[in-house]
């Protein structure tokens, strides 16, 4: 055996060779020995020969050693000890790394190679470094690989753990490990806690898990062998997303000299990762360095303070600072795997600013069914779950366990949801909160989150607006889940509660998992998906963890049939088996069949004949189910089942199965059936109850009494679906669409031309926020008939157009709760519809569609699309307008949108006299109250110098505001545009000190409205930032640029040019500060984003802030 290592007392980097070219050099090797094995030196890694055979950069390389002392001399050792060996190592590599470099994102590869219980030092260090990311991104990122040479990953339970690296310490070190039998569980915890907290950080870079395949000499004792295979395959797997994991034929002392592997065992697959990893290694670090730059320049963990030094903050106006110290709020940064623990404070705040905010739990957001008291079987499927997802009992460090996460996978009806839900219940209580989603849809997942955070208290109602932001606040929390919100990020001293809540999410119906991507936390807690799609065991992770539900057992299903059948009589026994067979252990199947025996008061014999009967079927034979799908038996019971219903009940369920399947108030049947189930006669409230207590008893729907709610499975929509003819789909889907339309709160006004079709509940809801609750609750049923759209044959003219009024007000409800893309497809069914139709409502609903997009194209900074979108929808009012001799809020809407676009293209004389158009209309319809048109003409005019007429508009508007609503209304963000406007008519003219007071009434006034993590808001703190820096105060503009960018940053791809803009002003304020490193950085960034949004390649010397200014919308300047 080769020499050992002579350790320091103290841990430290040595050099053992440097880089060939010591100005430029190539890669980083750092090498961690274990503890009393083959130091560094005599490794192949040392060796400038065996080096010489490398790759690029590696020939090249600067190889180091981490040398420390043995963590075990003191009087009670304990594994712990080890674990500080992490922290340690990292600040080291930290130091060292910052010491060859000016630049912190300097892109260096680094790789790792450990050795035997080295490998603990350094996945200590990995997770720390994934904890505390600002501080140590740089080192993450520089990372092109890692090897663990006969590291041990974790051995069964915390005792087996124990046992099995003390009998490792003991064989490398020739010393006994001397721990009280007391301390064993605890000692064993530790050594688990790491393998989960390191599976938890899901380390997306090449790791090589070596193992031995030789045995080793240990200290025998009387109850173990001489000879031991001290890691073994499966000890030493990371379950890392990247692991490749080989074997070399050595023993646990000499796999550190891996050239000598017997016979050369290993060597192809250990050289092929070796090369690999050094030949990507640069191109790597440069992907992610350029991410990182990014990542740097444009979120507050980059520049948290001007100085070094504590803040003092004076008592400014802007008493409130939009922190998430101070609000309490979890920050999006959590969703990327980081925490600020150990960082600089974020923002600068006020003496006791920093609140400390309990969050609602335990909190439980359960689906509303109660407990399944006819579920049977499948216990082995509920122990897995509990043994992948229930949260360790033990509390042993300060970091959490990772993420653990489970799919249940198989076709529809076959249990997956029940089981979930079965599981939920039994194990509830070891959860501080739990939250069921359903994750069929973009919409659906938008609205759950946003019901979490108000749940939870992240966020209260009057903050609750954009569901983008709801979604991140709450990824922020899932990610970093403390009991409490504060500005501190402490560690949980030993002997203290945990500060961590543990929480279980379910996505349920998960049925295109790649949807998830954007609601997918990081950090600690517990995932259950259930999917038809079995690749989603894969989706988020390369290790899969989930399985594929079989068909229940013939003997559960036969439990579960005399379960609900209530027959216990020995003769039928056997029928009852050849029933339940028949059935194929598909629970729904089972469950359905035994509503019809119970409900027609069938035994066994009669019904077994009855559904054999060929003649019986012979109809249902020619339905065209997929054959292919092992849902054909089920879906063939669906439907027998439903042709024994009486006809009220059929129509009902026909009904159901054009209708969302999770959620469908009763107070919507109702009003359905007041047509449906009539029968030309007055309408009774018990046909509708008859008809429900049919399909209840036929296992066919599910009802929530207390939220007097009905939900279906899907197969049984698809399968009722099936059954139907065009007529009566026709039929039906019309219906529906009436019925939605009916109940929908327009956010459009009244159209100019009486419409031929019928009219909403409500008109000129734009932007009140009071109509939200109807249109979540209508949305989920649009986003059905929209799925069922394609498979309607021949529409009428009238219901399509219908339909497309009813996509468009839906998809621009989305738009006002924070959707900048997409919105499900609606726009454009909606306008395909319209672009084929000759109705006469035709033009009324395309102007309303190009509104909408010319609207959110605007608020995207897409202003050519923005600017056509505008052009044909003031093209169609103005043609219904001049053909009715009427002018209306349309044509005031229209006028405006257009005078806006004029003004982005900076034809302000055109803006100015299409926005005084638009007032001339207003203010002849009466009822003048002024809004932001007021504020978006003051633009035009303050560009074309016309100060006093631009001055005296804002006044006037003010004070009609004010008139009207009183000072500092509270009803919209209008005054606050207008105070905006106001304070850069001001700066205008000079008058700093009163412009800076405007913007800062602007700000108060717009988180008040729109709340503090709005577009709106983030565009007037950018501006208080130019004030502050104006006066010099720079560390408090600091402060007001990251809020800024925080906010941009929930929705990075909408805000583009904002970001670009705000990073630019960033990147100026530290170069004028001497930050010359951060001023670097951030103005590179802008640059780069600049470029990719005006394709103009510029100098970064050259742009200045109007270049800046004119990628964003001009009431943002």
């Amino acid at each position: 055996m080769a020499t050992t290592t002579s350790f320091a007392a103290t841990g430290h980097l040595r050099v053992l060779q440097d880089s060939v070219d010591a100005s430029h050099h190539g890669v980083d090797i750092v090498l961690v020995p274990g503890i009393g094995t083959t130091s560094p030196e005599n490794w192949p890694f040392a060796s400038p020969e065996w080096l010489a055979t490398l790759p690029g950069s590696g020939a090249g390389a600067r190889i180091l050693s981490y040398e420390y002392a043995s963590p075990f001399a003191g009087t009670k050792p304990s594994w712990e000890s080890i674990l500080m060996l992490g922290y340690d190592f990292l600040q080291h590599l930290h130091d060292a790394r910052s010491q060859s470099g000016p630049d912190p994102t300097t892109n260096v590869p680094l790789v790792i190679v450990s050795h035997s219980l080295g490998g603990i030092v350094v996945k200590q260090a990995l997770c720390v470094a994934n904890k505390q990311f600002p501080r140590y991104g740089p080192i993450i990122n520089a990372i092109a690989g890692v090897i663990f040479l006969s590291t041990p990953h974790r051995y069964g339970d915390k005792t087996t753990s124990f046992i099995r690296f003390r009998d490792l310490f003991e064989a490398t070190t020739g010393r006994n490990l001397k721990i009280p039998n007391a301390n064993v569980q605890q000692e064993g915890a530790i050594l688990l806690d790491l393998a989960d907290r390191f599976e938890g950080i899901s380390f997306r870079t090449p790791i090589l898990s070596v193992y031995e395949l030789r045995e080793t000499k240990n200290s025998s004792t009387t109850l173990r062998s001489k000879y031991q295979q001290l890691v073994n395959r499966e000890a030493c797997s990371t379950r890392a997303p990247m692991e490749t994991v080989i074997g070399l034929n050595l023993n646990h002392h000499d796999t550190c000299i891996f050239t000598k592997s017997v016979g050369g065992e290993g060597l192809p697959e250990f050289n092929k990762f070796i090369y690999e990893t050094l030949h990507d290694g640069v191109h790597l670090a440069e992907l992610r360095l350029e991410g990182q730059e990014y990542q740097y320049a444009t979120m507050s963990a980059y520049s948290p303070t001007m100085s070094e030094m504590p803040l003092r903050v004076e008592q400014l106006e802007l008493t409130e600072w939009p922190s998430n110290n101070a609000t309490g709020w979890p920050s999006n940064r959590a969703t990327e795997g980081t925490s600020l623990s150990g960082f600089e404070l974020v923002y600068p705040t006020t003496p006791n600013a920093v609140i400390r905010k309990t969050l609602n739990l335990p909190c439980f957001l359960l689906n509303a069914h109660s407990a399944n008291e006819d579920f049977q079987g499948r216990e082995d499927i509920l122990e897995r779950l509990a043994a992948e997802l229930l949260p360790s009992k033990n509390i042993v460090t300060a970091s959490g366990n990772g993420l653990r996460q489970f799919v249940l996978c198989g076709f529809g009806g076959i249990g997956k949801t029940e089981i979930a839900r079965e599981f939920t219940r039994r194990n509830k209580s070891s959860f501080d909160a739990v939250f069921w989603v359903v994750a069929d849809e973009i919409a659906k997942l938008d609205h759950h989150y946003q019901q979490i955070s108000l749940a939870l208290g992240l966020e209260d109602e009057s903050e609750c607006k954009s569901q983008v932001v709801s979604r991140e606040i709450v990824k922020g929390w899932l990610s970093n889940p403390r009991k409490q919100l504060s500005g501190s990020d402490e560690l949980v001293q030993p002997g203290e509660a945990s500060s961590e809540a543990n929480w279980l999410l379910i996505f349920d119906n998960a049925d295109d998992p790649m949807i998830l991507a954007d609601y997918w936390p990081q950090g600690s807690g517990s995932i259950l998906v259930t999917s038809r799609d079995p690749l989603a065991k894969s989706m988020f992770t390369r290790r899969p963890s989930g399985l594929d539900l079989g068909p229940l057992t013939q003997q559960d299903s036969l439990s579960l049939f005399n379960h609900l059948t209530s027959i216990f009589n020995e003769p039928e026994d056997d029928i009852a088996r050849k029933i339940s067979d028949a059935l194929g252990g598909v629970p729904l199947a089972i469950s359905q069949m035994a509503g019809i025996i119970r409900r027609q008061d069938l035994t066994l014999s009669e019904f077994l004949e009855l559904y054999t009967d060929r003649e019986e079927h012979a109809n249902l034979y020619e339905t065209k189910f997929d054959t292919n799908l092992v849902t054909y038996r089920h879906s063939l019971s669906t439907v027998w089942a439903f042709e024994k219903l009486k006809p009220h009940a059929r129509q009902l369920l026909e009904l159901i199965s054009f209708l969302d399947p999770d959620v469908i108030g009763e107070d919507l049947l109702m009003e359905a059936s007041v047509g449906l189930l009539s029968d030309g006669a007055q309408f009774k409230k018990s046909n509708y109850i008859e008809a429900r207590a049919d399909l209840l008893q036929s296992s066919l729907i599910q009802r929530d009494k207390q939220k007097q709610q009905i939900s279906v499975h899907r197969i049984v929509q698809d399968a009722i679906l099936a059954t139907m003819d065009a007529t009566k789909k026709q039929f039906m889907f019309d219906e529906v669409v009436r019925l939605l339309w009916a109940d929908w709160p327009s956010a459009m006004p009244k159209p100019s031309k009486e419409p031929e079709l019928p009219q909403p509940k409500s008109t000129g809801g734009r932007l009140h926020v009071g109509r939200w609750p109807v249109c979540a609750a209508i949305y989920p049923h649009v986003l059905k008939i929209h799925q069922l759209w394609p498979s309607i044959p021949d529409p009428s003219e009238a219901t399509s157009l219908h339909f497309a009024k009813l996509l468009n007000e839906a998809a621009w409800y989305q738009k006002e709760r924070g959707r900048t893309k997409d919105f499900d497809g609606f726009f454009d069914t909606a306008r395909e519809i319209c672009e084929s139709s000759a109705h006469p409502d035709r033009d009324s609903l395309l102007a309303d569609i190009y509104f909408c997009l010319g609207a959110i194209a605007m608020d995207a900074s897409d202003f050519d699309t923005s600017r056509v979108y505008k052009e044909r929808s003031l093209d169609l009012v103005s043609k219904i307008c001049t053909e009715l001799g009427t002018a209306d809020e349309r044509l005031y809407l229209a006028y405006a949108e257009r005078g806006i676009s004029r003004i982005q293209d900076r034809r302000y004389e055109e803006g100015e006299a299409d926005l005084k158009e638009a007032l001339r209309i207003r203010k002849a319809l009466g009822n003048y109250i002024p809004r932001s048109g007021e504020a978006n003409l003051s633009w035009s005019l303050l560009a074309q110098g016309k100060l006093e007429e631009c001055n005296t508009l804002l006044l006037d508007s003010l004070a009609g505001r004010e008139k009207a609503l009183g000072k500092d209304d509270r009803e919209s963000v209008r005054t606050g545009l207008i105070l905006y406007a106001l304070g850069n008519l001001r700066a205008a003219q000079d008058q700093w000190d009163e412009s800076f007071e405007y913007h800062q009434r602007a700000w108060r006034h717009m988180r008040a409205t729109v709340g503090e993590r709005d577009f709106y808001t983030a565009n007037i703190t950018h501006k208080i930032a130019e004030h502050l820096i104006r006066v010099g105060r720079n560390e408090e503009a600091i402060c007001m640029i990251n809020a800024a960018l925080d906010i941009w940053s929930v929705d990075p791809s909408a805000h583009r040019n904002e970001i670009a803009r705000t990073t630019f002003l960033k990147g100026k304020l530290f170069e004028a500060t001497g930050k010359t490193q951060k001023a670097s950085i951030a103005l590179r960034v802008a640059s780069r984003l600049r470029k990719e949004i005006t394709k103009e390649d510029r100098d970064v010397k050259s742009l200045t802030t109007e270049d800046f200014d004119r990628i964003v919308a001009f009431w943002a300047r």
